[in-house]
């Protein structure tokens, strides 16, 4: 039998530079309660069930390098998972490798519950850590949750640590617009950096197109609690904040991919970008004054700097 050694495992227990990601379900508590109350209990179990089965099953499976030792930990309750991400030589990679997978697993994550009807809040930090299976310790934590906690957008953000680390990533590279960050992120209108897990839907783009579907049910999802929290300001703000993301995600992509106009531009990416147009017929009809979220415009650290 095959054993897993947890990232984390050192006798005496001790701290390792980690990054954390702690994120839960956006008002699960109440979903609960409502289904609870209504006499749908057992109907909302099996569905919440089933989502946050498959959910998790893809992060665990994310979680197993070579060997099949683990390369990060996780803690599962429910709706909370927490995922400790050491970083073994940080003085020498700065940890792009590790943050930039934890940016690929939560956005899958985010997309998979996003598709059955969850959004998703939380928040990544950089500090001391440590797991087991029975602790969770350290900085790193306590400034995830903090972030998490908030009431906020539903969004996975980076905390003040990780963004440090995030501005030396982007000062690897020349041009940080043609970093794989940049893809990854995106920055709210109050500065913030988070996770922009509808970049998902266009992974194959152009060979294998775009996965429109992502789109609908992110649609749908959205649409259905702006409805559902029409007579409840607070939470109605945060599925006119995800609408806002939406679609922005859909307009900066065409802008991303004009149609080409020369007689010589390649047939299968020209045919792609005009499928791409489909995209308007995602967009979500909404008024809102709020400012949308854009690209990210972090100024990188420079080595040396």
């Amino acid at each position: 039998m095959t054993t897993t050694k947890n990232p984390y495992h050192s006798n005496p227990p001790k701290l390792i530079p980690s990054f954390v990601c702690h994120v839960d379900i956006l008002g699960y508590t109440q979903l609960s309660k409502e289904a609870i109350t209504s006499g749908n209990g057992d109907v909302f179990l099996n569905k919440i069930r089933l989502a946050l089965t498959e959910a998790y099953d893809r992060v665990r499976k994310s979680s197993k390098g070579w060997s099949n030792n683990h390369r990060f930990s996780i803690k599962v309750f429910t709706d909370n998972i927490v995922v400790g991400y050491p970083v073994m030589n940080f003085q020498i990679s700065l940890g792009e490798e590790e943050l930039g997978h934890i940016f690929s697993i939560f956005s899958e994550f985010q997309v998979a519950l996003a598709m059955e009807g969850f959004l998703v809040r939380g928040g990544i930090a950089f500090g001391n850590h440590y797991m087991d299976e029975d602790i969770v310790f350290g900085d790193a934590l306590l400034e995830a949750v903090k972030l998490d906690s908030t009431g906020g957008a539903p969004k996975v953000s980076l905390s003040p640590s990780a963004v440090e680390v995030l501005q030396h990533h982007l000062g690897f590279y020349s041009n940080p617009e043609h970093s794989p960050q940049s893809h990854d992120l995106l920055e709210d209108s109050d500065g913030s950096v988070f996770i922009n897990y509808l970049e998902n839907a266009f992974i194959a783009f152009p060979e294998g197109g775009i996965f429109f579907e992502v789109f609908e049910k992110h649609r749908n999802t959205i649409v259905d609690g702006l409805k559902k929290h029409s007579g409840f300001p607070d939470v109605r703000a945060k599925y006119e904040w995800a609408a806002r993301y939406h679609n922005f995600v859909c307009e900066d992509f065409q802008v991303k991919h004009p149609v080409p106009t020369s007689p010589d531009a390649d047939e299968l990416y020209a045919a792609a970008t005009i499928e791409a147009r489909r995209l308007t017929e995602y967009k979500i009809d909404i008024e809102s004054l709020a400012p949308a979220p854009g690209r990210l415009k972090l100024p990188p650290i420079r080595l040396g700097a």
